[in-house]
């Protein structure tokens, strides 16, 4: 799997506290490899992010990604709350 970020997930990422920023760092690890681990909660979108996926990072901490190729390459759209990505 090739992960790339976008600079909307970079800034997001950033500013993050330091305890939100290691917690998208572990869900990110178990991603890699295990992208449909139960703990992430993996899902499709709808609406207006129809066609992206989401996975969880901890209890209201969220990523969003677009992938191609069964996951053989992700684009990190997005992360922070649930209401601050959807």
């Amino acid at each position: 799997m090739t992960i790339q970020t976008t600079g909307r997930f970079d800034k997001a990422f950033a500013k993050l506290a330091v305890l939100d920023q290691r917690r998208v760092e572990r869900a990110l690890a178990l991603f890699m490899d295990q992208p449909f681990h139960p703990k992430l909660k993996n899902h499709g979108l709808t609406g207006k992010l129809r066609g992206l996926r989401a996975i969880s990072a901890g209890y209201d901490l969220r990523i969003v990604y677009e992938e191609e190729g069964g996951h053989a390459r992700v684009l990190l759209l997005n992360t922070g709350t649930h209401d601050e990505v959807y």
